[in-house]
């Protein structure tokens, strides 16, 4: 048999029998990939990053409400290809904050609507593969900003009140997703610009899937707020 560093096509689940008996999708006999943890996936090239410029804001919704649901995300990704995504963390920068909103909070919503659900508005952000000689092509397609968003069957995965007062320029938000509470998250009871750590569950964006990344800023007014983020994704 041949042997490759790099990860090879995936295969799909089928009931032929191979040696070993028992493999994962791509011929693995349950092995540990080669690295420590994130390195691991880095190092077969299934680990991507995707971010703004810096000094390159992006503008969000005016007046996100919790009615909008799935409607209006600020990131959109589709899985347009055969393997599964895992969120690992999303980190935003606010440069300028929702204007009388009297908190801050952030969904995401999943679907499998096997076609993208984006409707139209946002930029296109482009994910880059952490290995420098990777030559494989993500299967997500991103927009971020004020992005419009119609989808089938929604169900929101993740639901959180961030800061409990309205949002400030230079507030940031950091989300850790699958991890659990590894730490004490950090306090938002400040009035001021926070730096605020938020854990999440696991979030897997299946083949034909959209995740809707939301932004909810009750009483908001019509002053939109502006954003810079990155954030981390493998997949397999």
């Amino acid at each position: 048999m041949s042997f490759s560093r790099l990860r090879p096509t995936k295969n799909a689940d089928g009931t032929t029998a191979a040696v070993p008996t028992r493999t994962y999708s791509y011929n693995e006999a349950g092995v540990v990939p080669y690295g420590v943890g994130r390195y691991g996936l880095a190092d077969e090239g299934s680990y991507w990053t995707a971010s703004t410029v810096i000094g390159t804001d992006l503008t969000a919704h005016a007046a996100p409400a919790i009615a909008d649901a799935e409607t209006k995300p600020i990131i959109h990704m589709f899985n347009a290809g055969p393997n599964d995504v895992y969120i690992d963390y999303i980190d935003m920068l606010t440069t300028i904050a929702n204007a009388s909103a009297t908190a801050v909070g952030f969904t995401i919503y999943l679907d499998a609507k096997g076609a993208t659900s984006r409707t139209g508005a946002g930029t296109q952000i482009t994910p880059v593969n952490v290995r420098s000689n990777s030559i494989t092509s993500t299967g997500i397609t991103m927009f971020a900003g004020a992005v419009t968003a119609v989808g089938t069957s929604p169900k929101k995965a993740f639901s959180r009140v961030v800061k409990e007062f309205i949002g400030v320029a230079l507030d940031r938000y950091s989300f850790s997703f699958g991890n659990g509470l590894t730490t004490v998250p950090t306090t938002s009871y400040t009035a001021g610009a926070t730096a605020i750590i938020t854990f999440g569950p696991p979030i897997v964006l299946g083949a034909g899937g959209n995740l809707c990344f939301c932004q909810v800023s009750p009483s908001g007014a019509s002053t939109a707020a502006t954003f810079q983020f990155e954030m981390g994704y493998w997949e397999r």
